[in-house]
């Protein structure tokens, strides 16, 4: 299903979501980016929902942390490249 996120005219919005993997799994951080999105409400929501996910029942401390970045799209005509021929016949 598409979406329309009214990217043409103005700034658009993501999600910038730190988080850590638990300690038994090597505790490695990692950046996921989640958007873009028309409002930064909706990024900053994306954000709640993942510092909620990954908080600990037992100490309410959470696993992810993040922020919401700004910008904007530029759009181009996409031009597909061409694909190299075969070497050799189909085994």
């Amino acid at each position: 299903m598409t979406r329309n996120i009214k990217a043409d005219h103005g700034a658009v919005y993501r999600a910038v979501i730190n988080w850590t993997e638990v300690e038994a799994k090597g505790g490695t951080p990692h950046t996921e980016y989640e958007g873009p999105y028309a409002e930064p409400g909706a990024a900053q929501g994306r954000i709640t929902f993942w510092e909620n996910k990954l908080r600990d029942d037992d100490t309410s401390e959470t696993r992810a942390a993040g922020y919401v970045e700004e910008g904007t799209i530029t759009w181009k005509p996409y031009t597909p490249s061409k694909k190299r021929g075969r070497k050799g016949g189909r085994a």
